[in-house]
């Protein structure tokens, strides 16, 4: 059988949260962030950047571009396009993404659900672009965009982090990466596309801005109990990190890393990342290794002496997997994925998908305690998360009213306010 929105393909015994499940999020409601990404944005924004940098291509290959013509004239009537199945494009992935979209042979894109017909969309685009026969990667652009614009704010952030690490004191220096990794996922390229030197300033500015504001803007801080834990644990386990997006985002998830190694918080970090390109500006492995191999070129002098080091005795592990990049609940994983999570004292959860994989895409009161929706999971877990889409858990009444009154129209969905959440389903 299939798995539906209700209905999970999982091994028996398998845990889901202990809370009980609220409705899927679908895209057919005007008016939400779901609607409007569905409806407008995934056409007018993000396949109209997929057009233009890939142009060059695109005036060699005309089977890549009717392809994505076709998907563009779907996605102009939405409310009335079928969704046709990923056709055999040479990935190792078919079957699974058969199973995912058996239920909804007969949907359009705004009444199956909003997770699933959003990684749907990057699945078809790569299928267009042929990407397990070519290795081509349509966001490659992007991704080198925003990690060179960025590379002066990079080089200013290192430097706080290397001075923090002299002082040696490990609260500080977890404190440090880990609200950097959280706020970093603002410079998310879906949101905010990469543009050219001319707008690094202000990038840098904001995201100093951020920093200086992030106890004010979280909503949910579990931050002590997360360093109470890896004190807790010893320094002989390793620490896992489900990483999001490439470019500047990537670089704070690496000074995380880096400091739990250097403070003797984790003896090894490993990586899970997207088996194939998709939302954009998500990690895969060669752009963690390109991320470092230019950062030490342009004489980022942690990249250049410890990073590259790291990721050649294994401290750093990366390993890529497509269930990253599909839209299960993380409730339902592969047995493997499982086993390999299971070994991990702590994962953090980075980002809005992972998160709203981590909830199942469902609309959560938002006041259900996190142990309580990811009490399922194979470890200990943190999540890092801005919030950019409507939905979440974990947040204290008076917070959520707080921010409500700030950001009255789209608190839910501009990456401004952010959440720490910790909990260990064994305890």
């Amino acid at each position: 059988a299939a798995p539906t929105a209700d209905t999970d393909l999982l091994p028996s015994g398998a845990k889901k949260p202990r809370a009980p499940l609220p409705p899927v999020i679908l895209s057919n409601v005007p008016g939400t962030w779901a609607h409007d990404t569905m409806s407008r944005r995934i056409r007018d924004d993000i396949l109209v950047r997929i057009y233009a940098e890939n142009e060059e291509l695109l005036a060699f290959k005309p089977s890549i571009k009717s392809g994505l013509d076709q998907l563009k004239e779907e996605l102009k009537t939405p409310q009335t396009s079928v969704l046709p199945p990923i056709q055999d494009d040479g990935g190792p992935d078919l079957a699974v993404w058969e199973g995912i979209m058996a239920p909804y042979a007969q949907s359009n894109w705004l009444d199956a659900p909003w997770l699933v017909t959003e990684f749907y969309f990057y699945r078809r685009i790569i299928q267009i672009f042929q990407y397990f026969r070519t290795s081509y990667d349509p966001f490659h652009h992007q991704k080198r965009l925003g990690l060179e614009g960025a590379l002066e704010l990079t080089k200013e952030l290192v430097a706080r982090a290397e001075e923090v690490h002299k002082a040696g004191d490990p609260e500080t220096a977890l404190h440090f990466a880990v609200f950097a990794s959280l706020w970093g996922n603002k410079m998310d390229l879906s949101l905010w596309p990469s543009q050219s030197d001319g707008a690094a300033a202000n990038k840098a500015q904001t995201f100093a801005n951020v920093l200086e504001a992030s106890s004010v803007n979280l909503l949910a801080d579990d931050f002590s109990t997360v360093l109470a834990h890896l004190r807790g644990a010893g320094a002989s386990g390793r620490v896992d990190i489900v990483v999001d997006n490439a470019g500047f985002e990537l670089v704070t998830d690496l000074l995380l890393a880096d400091a739990l190694l250097l403070h003797k918080l984790a003896s090894q970090v490993v990586f899970h990342l997207k088996g194939h390109p998709t939302f954009v500006s998500d990690a895969m492995e060669k752009d963690v290794r390109d991320t470092v191999h230019y950062l030490a070129s342009h004489q980022v002098v942690a990249a250049r002496d410890r990073w590259s080091s790291y990721l050649q005795t294994g401290q750093w592990d990366l390993r890529a997997h497509n269930y990253w990049a599909q839209p299960f609940p993380f409730w339902e994983r592969p047995d493997e994925v499982t086993e390999d999570l299971s070994q991990s004292r702590l994962v953090f959860v980075k980002g809005d998908a992972n998160y709203r994989r981590l909830l199942g895409d469902r609309d959560w009161p938002l006041s259900t305690p996190f142990a309580d929706v990811a009490s399922y999971f194979p470890s200990p877990v943190t999540a890092l998360r801005t919030l950019k889409a409507e939905l979440g858990c974990g947040m204290a009444e008076g917070e959520v009213e707080r921010a409500r009154r700030e950001k009255p129209r789209d608190w839910m969905v501009t990456g401004t306010y952010g959440v720490v959440q910790f909990t260990d389903p064994d305890v």
